[in-house]
């Protein structure tokens, strides 16, 4: 069973192996293949020492597996859309390790998220996901999530990507 817990700096390593994991695997043909190429341990790890410990009302949550091994990630905290009311959180980012994809992981990860955005006062959660991340898209709808007809062009590890957005009332 995934337990799911906050993640410390000290998880900054294993935080960094995912992030840069999942994107080598989920993203070839959605990304441009020299930004995977591109990505590295040592700058990853570098990025989340910097970030974490997250604090209040940011949040970053870890599942480890029954062996203790750190198995995907979740952030959320408020939303970041300029126009959205305060009752809205958002999932900034969600990544499990490839080899525990469909074992339960994304969705204990989800649960917290969802979980700890309700206690912070928070009614809804939004979410962003690549438009032609077909796997993703049916992970959330999945889960209960939708579509709410919301776009946008962000920029990640430097290319510019087509996002669409999904809500979900907590």
């Amino acid at each position: 069973m995934t337990s799911v817990g906050p993640a410390t700096r000290d998880d900054a390593r294993d935080l960094a192996r995912i992030h840069v994991d999942t994107w080598q695997v989920a993203y070839p043909g959605l990304v441009p293949d020299v930004v995977l190429a591109a990505m590295t341990l040592t700058t990853a790890i570098e990025r989340w020492e910097a970030v974490l410990p997250l604090h209040p009302p940011q949040h970053c949550f870890l599942a480890e597996d029954p062996a203790g091994n750190t198995t995907g990630f979740v952030r959320c905290g408020p939303s970041r859309d300029e126009r959205a009311p305060g009752t809205t959180g958002e999932i900034h980012a969600l990544y499990v390790q490839p080899t525990s994809w469909g074992t339960g992981t994304g969705r204990a990860l989800l649960r917290a998220a969802q979980q700890q955005l309700l206690a912070d006062g928070f009614t809804e959660a939004t979410l962003w996901v690549l438009a032609r991340n077909d796997r993703a898209q049916r992970f959330y709808r999945r889960c209960g999530w939708a579509p709410d007809g919301g776009t946008k062009q962000d920029q990640h590890e430097g290319v510019v990507v087509d996002e669409v957005r999904y809500r979900h009332a907590l």
